[in-house]
């Protein structure tokens, strides 16, 4: 019975459902009705995750950089942190408009996984990020958008090629 259940258990891990919500370092996960919500009662940005469960990068940002306690410390404080799977059912409304989790992914011009939205307090896109980003790359793109850097017209080139990401809390 017991090797069984061991068995069962490195099978779900390999294979299984994603582990989303499963999380060390404690980020709070919402779907992103609940982060649009949330956002300005709480005066944060919102950092959306598009992922689908088959994504092999997505779950290497799950397990790389959203589980470094960096990451997860800094994207708490100034974050509200929230997941989507445009294939999964699902309905939201942005904007006044009402959309699948697969139709907003497109209207936010999403065609490959994983993929990083930035919005800001009233839930207005700022950016698309595709692709997997590491956490050394990652905490730096939370603080020029957290930190407010974003707003004072300096490009975030700009802010990576002056050091001024490694400087700021």
């Amino acid at each position: 019975m017991k090797h069984t259940l061991i068995a069962a258990l490195v099978f779900a891990a390999a294979f299984g459902a994603p582990m989303m919500h499963a999380n060390p370092e404690g980020i709070e996960w919402k779907s992103i009705t609940q982060a649009l919500d949330a956002a300005p009662k709480q005066g944060k940005l919102i950092v959306l995750d598009v992922y689908t469960d088959w994504c092999g990068w997505c779950k290497r940002m799950d397990r790389d950089t959203y589980a470094d306690s960096g990451v997860a410390q800094y994207l708490n404080s100034r974050f509200v942190a929230s997941k989507m799977n445009p294939e999964k059912e699902g309905k939201l409304t942005y904007d006044g408009k009402e959309y699948s989790q697969g139709d907003f992914a497109q209207a936010l011009n999403i065609h490959g996984y994983p993929a990083t939205v930035f919005f800001n307090e009233k839930g207005e896109v700022l950016t698309v990020v595709p692709g997997y980003i590491g956490a050394k790359d990652f905490l730096p793109m939370l603080k020029y958008f957290g930190d407010g850097v974003y707003t004072k017209g300096i490009k975030y080139e700009d802010y990576i090629k002056n050091g001024t990401a490694s400087t700021n809390n």
